[in-house]
């Protein structure tokens, strides 16, 4: 007789592959643009303080949007479905940034409908690649996010040679195409979703609110993990217009990206042992330890040279602070609710966070100069991080389900 272990095994390796290649692909689309943005808007001529309100603006959008895609994604497209659909939209949104020139006002109001569009896709690709692996293999989720890294390492210093030997414009259609690609990929490989259909069809934060409620410990994490945020996003769109100086330029801003990408994937892979040996919560601690490292790094070099490699290490302390992060807010939150939970971590770190720490990042940046800024956001960023994970006591005793 056949196990059913074995009959379940050909379907599991299906998933496997087909989500290892989507954050393959999330990797390399938005490798596209997150580390040029900046870039491109300081080669049209915008000055530090307006790049931040940009950057506020669209962060706004995006946190203003996670909820109801989240709610979407629990309640009736499922996770992948609603992948593609944010990335379509993306992708046409982009497209507009080509006609916005050099008016703030232009410039921020698409910066705002791209974000409400994108913003939520890596806590949907995240909810896919969980939902994948089930409860009882989350500590493998490592080894699927390596794949987005591999993506984005390899894609992102062809894009920095390809935009400083022809233009840093063409990362609007080249950022496009790629969020094209992906739609389609994950249309055609989407599973049926899975959804609570007894659930109410109340309002679209109906969702957010029962898990605040299921899991008392989610808000004290996610407080101390927004402080934390406040202080990276205060600098981290600032730290590619330092690597702009005499030698530097787009091709060393991926390369830096793309090494510290690199470095990234054997901490994801070995992530789930780590974990296992040391807990989720120890390794979210050592994540904010390296975060806190770099930032003090910064604050005492000036050369782009130095930026860069120091923003090479940044790529260890990211790896392990972001595996700890999506494992231990599935752990939080009840399994029905793993979108939502998702976007709400997404929303605290690289949505909510966003929308003060840019403004206040390029203000300080303009008017007090980067050594401030970064070793005021390490002080800050010291604060949250303990907040965070004294919030996470008792975490690493497995999940909550309801």
């Amino acid at each position: 007789m056949t196990s059913g272990a074995t009959i379940e095994a050909p379907g599991r390796a299906r998933g496997d592959r087909r989500v290892r290649r989507l954050f393959l692909l999330a990797g390399a689309a938005s490798a596209a643009w997150l580390p040029y943005f900046t870039a491109l808007l300081s080669e049209r001529g915008m000055p530090a303080s307006q790049i931040g309100l940009v950057l506020a603006a669209a962060a706004l959008a995006g946190a203003a949007a996670a909820p109801l895609w989240s709610h979407e994604a629990d309640t009736r497209l499922g996770a992948s479905r609603a992948l593609a659909t944010a990335s379509l939209a993306a992708a046409l949104c982009a497209l507009l940034q080509s006609f916005t020139g050099t008016s703030l006002w232009q410039v921020g109001l698409v910066a705002m409908a791209m974000a409400a569009a994108w913003g939520p896709a890596a806590a949907l690709a995240d909810s896919v690649a969980l939902s994948t692996l089930g409860p009882e293999r989350t500590g493998s989720y490592g080894r699927i996010r390596a794949y987005a890294s591999g993506g984005w390492a390899i894609a992102v210093i062809a894009y920095g040679a390809l935009y400083q030997g022809v233009a840093l414009w063409l990362m609007i259609p080249v950022f496009a195409v790629a969020e094209i690609v992906l739609a389609t990929y994950v249309s055609r490989t989407a599973a049926p979703p899975t959804v609570r259909t007894s659930r109410p069809r109340g309002s679209r934060l109906d969702s957010a609110r029962e898990a605040f409620r299921g899991a008392p410990r989610l808000a004290p994490f996610l407080g101390g993990l927004l402080l934390f945020s406040l202080a990276t996003s205060a600098t981290e769109g600032f730290v590619p217009l330092q690597m702009l100086g005499d030698g530097g330029g787009p091709l060393l801003i991926g390369v830096a990206a793309g090494l510290g990408a690199a470095l990234e994937i054997p901490i994801f892979v070995g992530s789930g042992r780590l974990g296992a040996r040391i807990g989720m919560r120890t390794l979210l601690l050592a994540g904010f330890a390296i975060g806190i490292a770099v930032l003090v790094a910064w604050s005492l070099v000036d050369s782009p040279a130095a930026v860069a490699v120091i923003r090479v290490l940044a790529g260890a302390g990211f790896a392990l602070k972001y595996v700890a992060l999506v494992v231990v807010t599935d752990r939080l939150v009840p399994t029905h609710l793993r979108s939502t939970g998702q976007a709400l971590l997404q929303t605290a770190s690289w949505s909510l966070a966003p929308i003060a720490g840019p403004a206040v990042g390029g203000f300080v940046y303009q008017h007090l100069g980067p050594p401030t800024l970064f070793a005021g956001a390490a002080a800050v960023a010291t604060i949250g991080g303990l907040l965070s994970w004294s919030a996470l006591r008792g975490v690493d005793a497995g999940r909550r389900d309801a």
